[in-house]
């Protein structure tokens, strides 16, 4: 999360001529994004934004395939790769209950059952097989640990105390 924002997808390239992207959705039902009010595009840096209201689209295998209003070539839409798709977090509606938007784990800190300190997480990566989260020693120059986001390998979510209570399986942390 930025700025009181939430990504919801990221561009990964062009599609046809027409100025038509692909977006790769980080939501259960990305066709609903065609739908957002409020949405926007961010540079990867997030200092070029662009409102993204208006999106037509369809969903296909790729992600979803998309048309903005105002972008009709293939050269312009290429130049999106790596943008974001944002949307103000007040406009979203509260997750249910035992769900969380995966934007607020950003930032928590993760433990081991332990309670070993192994960062805080600093990043997500969508994955074929699911959610990596990227925790980061505190350290000067840490390192960083690409975690399976599973729920057998998570004892505790607290999003209120700001944490993560890991269960890893034996070797997971020697990667």
């Amino acid at each position: 999360m930025t700025d009181g924002f939430v990504e919801l997808g990221r561009v990964v390239r062009a599609h046809g001529v027409g100025g038509a992207f692909i977006i790769a959705a980080h939501t259960e039902n990305p066709a609903a994004l065609l739908e957002g009010a409020g949405l926007e595009l961010w540079s990867p840096d997030g200092r070029e934004r662009r409102p993204a209201g208006g999106l037509k689209g369809r969903l296909a295998e790729q992600g979803l395939i998309v048309k903005l209003p105002g972008l009709a070539r293939r050269e312009a839409a290429a130049a999106l790769k790596g943008w974001r798709l944002v949307i103000p977090r007040r406009l979203l509606p509260p997750p249910p209950e035992d769900e969380i938007y995966q934007a607020d784990l950003v930032g928590l800190k993760v433990f081991t059952l332990e309670g070993q300190a192994l960062g805080r997480v600093t990043g997500l990566i969508e994955a074929g097989a699911g959610l990596l989260l990227a925790v980061t020693e505190t350290t000067a120059g840490g390192r960083e640990r690409l975690i399976p986001f599973q729920e057998q390998f998570f004892d505790e979510v607290d999003l209120p105390g700001g944490r993560l209570v890991l269960n890893p399986p034996p070797g997971l942390l020697d990667l």
